[in-house]
């Protein structure tokens, strides 16, 4: 039998006469669920992220906007609060998120270990240069002497503040890599800057063995993380994350790569409001123009801070001058989100305690977001139940702002440019939930999918190269204006049946089929 999968009303999002699935796989890492697909020419079922939240019958308006606003959610969670029950539940699931991280780099090899919270020597921390050590040898050590070490010094957010009563500022550490410019049809370089930001728990300076992918697999067949460090790998994956920096600094870019508040290299008690998180990447651009705040450690070594640093960054632009690309992976790429509503629609402090919403930023030179795996389709299109009301309690009762809403996806044609790269079965949201966001976005976007899941462990090596690659061909031609962009949105089917044909490896059909 093929599960049958309703398709999402996405308006002007193509044709789905063909939408109905063919096929069933059961999708190992990272679901282990039985998930419909479409045949390939080569007769593999290729799976997809099914779609499991459905408006009601005869239901009127835009479903996965107006039941998914932030009034939306907290008038379920208010309902859901009167009810010891369903509250001690919800609330149970909120707290979970709000338990400090893991902070991995160091935890194999001392070399980089350092105490986020205190004075830290920024000689300590790895550079790019560490990674080009064998086994590793991963291509961003060839930035080594174009990138400077960077420590922002930012407020702690609402939930550190209110609930934990905590008045320190938060430092947040990085990398600053100096690119080459853009190279425009005449030959002159255009300077332009991506800032990073790592997905839940990522770190930019873990070790990543490539020799160990960081899963185990049960009696059963099905393949789950591992539990803290493998081997000499500390966080599995995050090669490839540093793969995609690499790639745009070759293509000329700037890129500004941090670890988000919260988590390793980084100082701060919380890593999960991805809106203050939005926020933080207008913080550190201002930063690096003013230097207030900012302290950094030169390719050659020489510590500087405040006045030393104003305007060393950036190629000297100023903070709302530089062309600028918001791009994030996962948690990352909900901070991507937000930071765009924030720049383009309004910026609200939904984690206040009361909230309330000011005009937008509308910083001229933000040129557009590339969000992967992604919940660009908001907290309806999720594929887990019941996020709307975890959501809301985190807003309510933890001051923080997580996953997008619904206003969040209402207003994605406001951004000018957009790029959506994602696995067909990505757990974190429907396929249905991207494709819509990709119609409701304007012109130029780019729509990107391959054969794996969300997590990034055991994927195919070349995806990892070709998304990379539909990153930097996303921003140069938005940069150069020549962005060969969707012009028609496609359909289900075909964005499945289109994926390149290289398999994550615990699916792959040599894997084994069920």
């Amino acid at each position: 039998m093929v599960i049958a999968v309703p398709v999402a009303a996405r308006g002007a999002s193509g044709s789905d006469a063909d939408a109905e699935p063919d096929c069933n796989i059961w999708v190992k890492f990272d679901r282990n669920a039985l998930f419909p697909g479409y045949r390939d020419d080569d007769g593999n079922c290729v799976p997809f992220t099914p779609l499991t939240n459905l408006p009601r019958a005869n239901y009127v308006g835009d479903y996965y906007v107006d039941e998914f606003t932030d009034a939306k959610i907290r008038g379920r969670w208010a309902v859901c609060k009167a009810d010891p029950a369903c509250a001690d539940k919800v609330r149970s699931k909120a707290r979970e998120y709000m338990e400090e991280d893991a902070r991995l780099t160091g935890s194999v090899d001392p070399d980089g270990k350092i105490d986020p919270e205190g004075e830290v020597d920024l000689r300590a921390v790895r550079r790019p240069a560490y990674f080009g050590r064998a086994p590793l040898g991963e291509a961003i050590a060839r930035a080594d002497k174009f990138t400077t070490i960077v420590e922002f010094t930012l407020p702690p957010d609402p939930y550190e503040r209110i609930v934990l009563g905590r008045t320190k500022a938060v430092k947040v550490r990085g990398w600053y890599l100096v690119g080459k410019g853009v190279v425009d049809d005449k030959g002159r370089r255009r300077r332009a800057l991506i800032v990073m930001n790592n997905g839940g728990g990522f770190e930019i300076t873990a070790r990543d063995d490539p020799r160990a992918d960081g899963v185990v697999r049960d009696p059963s067949g099905n393949y789950h993380p591992a539990q803290g460090p493998v081997a000499s790998t500390e966080q599995a994956g995050q090669r490839y994350w540093r793969g995609f920096v690499a790639a745009l600094w070759d293509a000329g870019f700037d890129v500004l790569a941090t670890v988000r508040r919260g988590n390793g290299v980084s100082g701060g008690a919380s890593s999960h409001n991805a809106a203050e998180q939005g926020r933080d990447m207008f913080r550190q651009l201002e930063q690096m123009e003013s230097g207030d705040g900012l302290r950094i450690l030169t390719p050659e070594g020489v510590d500087l801070a405040g006045n030393q640093v104003h305007n060393l960054l950036m190629g000297g632009m100023k903070a709302k001058e530089i062309p600028v690309f918001f791009a994030g992976y996962s948690r990352g790429s909900y901070a991507t989100a937000w930071a765009m509503q924030q720049n383009f629609v309004t910026d609200c402090e939904l984690d206040s305690d009361v909230p309330k919403c000011a005009r937008p930023r509308n910083w001229p030179n933000v040129r557009g977001a590339i969000l992967y795996g992604s919940n660009s389709g908001g907290l309806g299109y999720r594929f887990a139940p019941h996020g709307d009301l975890v959501e809301a309690a985190l807003r309510d009762e933890f001051h923080t702002v997580y996953y997008p809403d619904g206003d969040v996806l209402k207003n994605i044609g406001s951004w000018p440019a957009v790029a959506i790269i994602r696995g067909t079965w990505d757990g974190v949201e429907a396929l249905d939930g991207s494709l819509d966001a990709l119609a409701r976005a304007r012109q130029p976007k780019l729509f990107w999918a391959f054969r794996g899941p969300h997590l990034l462990n055991t994927q195919s090596p070349e995806n990892m190269r070709l998304a990379g690659a539909q990153m930097v061909r996303f921003a140069t031609g938005v940069i150069l204006g020549r962005l060969d962009s969707e012009r028609a949105n496609p359909s289900r089917r075909n964005v499945v049946r289109g994926a390149p044909p290289y398999w994550e490896k615990t699916n792959s059909p040599l894997a084994g089929k069920r």
